[in-house]
């Protein structure tokens, strides 16, 4: 399992959804946290359009699911000085 391509590919394909339904937020990378039995990756995406949020957590659903146990959480944002945003964030546990 070459970690730096699935990075790769999660983020890749992350971006594309977000793109796909015209988010202005882009996810840098994926985090990886490695155990001893399990490697676990973890994204997180800013979505702004509420209306389109249960498409966009679908598509990553459909994308993402192939490459291990995946848990898909969202929660709202709001901060002080920028517009609300919905919070998602993913985790792919992979065993090794």
């Amino acid at each position: 399992m070459d970690k730096e391509q699935l990075k790769k590919e999660m983020t890749d394909k992350s971006n594309e959804i977000l793109q796909k339904y015209s988010e202005m937020d882009v996810m840098e990378t994926v985090s990886v946290m490695n155990m001893a039995t399990k490697t676990v990756f973890l994204g997180s995406l800013k979505v702004y359009n509420t209306e389109v949020l249960p498409n966009i957590i679908r598509d990553l659903e459909k994308e993402l699911k192939g490459y291990g146990e995946l848990v898909i959480r969202d929660q709202r944002v709001t901060p002080c000085c920028s517009p609300s945003y919905m919070h998602v964030s993913f985790n792919i546990t992979i065993t090794n």
